[in-house]
């Protein structure tokens, strides 16, 4: 009974992580209208929950081994219920950034690495291999569900009560957790923080994703405006700032490790080892698991664009639209637990990388401004049928290569990248989707008949300077002075372009996936658990 009891607790926790980013996503057009802000804004409150995630994931995994795992997560839960709270009752698009993407995502990086080391303390053997099956399958159903109850939550009522509902499970996930056995620290000396590391590991990492997210409005090289820092215009050499941000977080990373390994020759505790990475097995794993919430945070970010901001589809729409995604999702996912124990892991998600290609290619080929419904849901069928075949798999195939003293550390740089990974595709997928709106709108301005010939150069600047991803009412309100017949010219410029946009956003994704499909060769090829184990 108490391990259906700690299981429970580790579930309904993992439960609220995932739903929460599926809620926000779906909720895209109603808060661009509660707070007056645009779809850049929200973008940039996704990335920074994502970020603040990614940046502290192996911090917060370290401090569970200086307190204990279950404290940790207790503690975890406490901040990101404070933060749900906050968020529920945000007045401001403010607050919601300190609630939401920095409380709640500071919350979860003490919950999620937590999540991982206690299956380990709770579970052995077979049990251990159904308790990860059955998390990843509920991460599966909570991006199954989130969309459904995030969008009629938020249609019917507001989306102000899902994150209400999320403070509820916190306190009921507290009061399951006395239950849980804590993890003990395979290692005679006790963990210190590394204070220097912290830093340097945070600061990297935030300027790496700082700087795709600036893509989207600086572009990739050449600044389409100007930089400003503090009032004063940084942009040497019409260079963008995001190259710029990108290099100095990789310099800040190779110092980071740089530093890691002067600690662990002066014989101190590191924040992680970073030999670990030397195990092939833990670095394909790690970006493995990357590469899958970078495919999966940016096409849900990007298809939330298309149909709340191009078709202008309302939460609830949007969420029902997701479930041709979800429901193959959660069956490929449970399904994928049982396979594990004939076929491995390994060519299990190699498989799903390669259905999750045909699924992009089959949305890219049907996604239009009239929307051919049975191609674009079974392309949906498709990638979800993919993401459930990878879902849960890699963290229990990487945790399961590794000594039980690595389990920790291990886990939570699987943490770090899943949320690295997550916080990039959105930043990522908004960039591109710029970048193709700026392409397409471009060639349409020059090739439009009624826009005249004297203005084409000064509407091409306008748009690469001050691209934005806008609505039909957004734009009309801006045009509401202009001639109706190049209104609606520029109406139908904007529409085409937005498909321009989405499209070019999942032609990248399919580069990532090719990219992951390399990747995989490098995973260990071991079945985790054989039929003999299981009797």
């Amino acid at each position: 009974m108490e391990r259906k009891t700690v299981l429970a607790a580790l579930v309904l926790a993992m439960f609220i992580l995932v739903i929460d980013t599926t809620i926000m996503n779906v909720s895209i057009s109603a808060l661009i209208e509660e707070f007056n802000t645009n779809v850049a804004t929200v973008q940039a409150a996704i990335t920074l929950y994502a970020l603040v995630m990614a940046s502290f994931m192996i911090t917060r995994g370290k401090i569970g081994d200086i307190i204990g795992r279950r404290k940790a997560f207790r503690m975890g839960l406490i901040i990101y219920g404070t933060g749900s709270l906050l968020t529920s009752i945000s007045p401001t698009m403010a607050v919601l950034f300190l609630g939401w993407s920095i409380l709640e995502g500071f919350g979860a990086t003490f919950v999620m690495p937590a999540i991982q080391t206690l299956v380990t303390s709770n579970y052995s053997g077979k049990d251990r291999a159904l308790a990860y099956g059955i998390i990843g399958g509920i991460v599966a159903g909570a991006i199954a569900l989130g969309p459904i109850i995030g969008g009629w939550l938020t249609t019917a009522y507001t989306w102000r009560y899902a994150f209400a509902g999320e403070v509820v499970i916190v306190v009921l996930v507290l009061l399951l957790s006395r239950y849980i056995l804590d993890a003990p620290l395979e290692t005679e000396k006790r963990p210190k923080l590394d204070i220097v590391g912290t830093i340097l590991s945070a600061l990297g990492v935030g300027l790496v994703v700082f700087g795709v997210l600036l893509a989207g409005t600086y572009g990739w090289w050449k600044a389409r405006q100007p930089f400003y820092i503090g009032g004063v215009e940084i942009s040497p050499f019409d260079l963008s700032p995001t190259p710029v941000f990108i290099l100095a977080g990789v310099i800040i990373l190779l110092c980071f490790a740089l530093w890691e390994r002067h600690v662990i020759n002066q014989g101190k505790m590191p924040l992680i080892r970073v030999d670990v990475l030397r195990d092939r097995g833990v670095t394909s794993g790690v970006f493995t698991q990357m590469i899958q919430t970078l495919l999966f945070g940016g096409f849900l970010f990007s298809m939330a664009l298309f149909f709340q901001i191009a078709l202008g589809l309302n939460a609830m729409q949007t969420g029902f639209l997701y479930l041709p995604l979800s429901i193959p999702l959660l069956i490929a996912s449970l399904a994928a637990s049982r396979l594990s124990a004939l076929i491995a892991p390994k060519r299990i998600i190699q498989a799903g990388l390669f259905i999750l290609i045909a699924g992009l290619f089959l949305a890219i080929a049907t996604i239009n401004v009239e929307v051919k419904g049975l191609g674009l849901l079974t392309g949906f069928a498709l990638i979800g049928i993919g993401g459930g075949l990878i879902a849960p798999q890699v963290m229990n195939l990487v945790l399961s290569q590794v000594a039980p003293e690595r389990t920790s550390e291990t886990a939570a740089l699987m943490s770090a990248s899943q949320n690295l990974g997550m916080s990039i595709g959105t930043a990522l997928m908004g960039s591109i989707v710029i970048g193709g709106l700026i392409v397409g709108a471009t060639a349409l301005i020059d090739d439009n008949a009624v826009i005249p010939e004297d203005i084409k150069p000064s509407a091409i600047s306008a748009v690469k300077e001050n691209a934005i991803f806008l609505s039909d009412e957004e734009l009309m309100a801006i045009l509401k002075d202009a001639p109706p017949e190049l209104s609606q010219d520029v109406l139908r410029i904007n529409e085409i372009a937005r498909i321009v946009g989405i499209k070019a956003s999942l032609w990248g994704l399919v580069i990532v996936a090719v990219l992951g499909i390399i990747i995989s060769i490098f995973l260990p090829p071991e079945i985790l658990m054989s039929p003999q184990t299981e009797q």
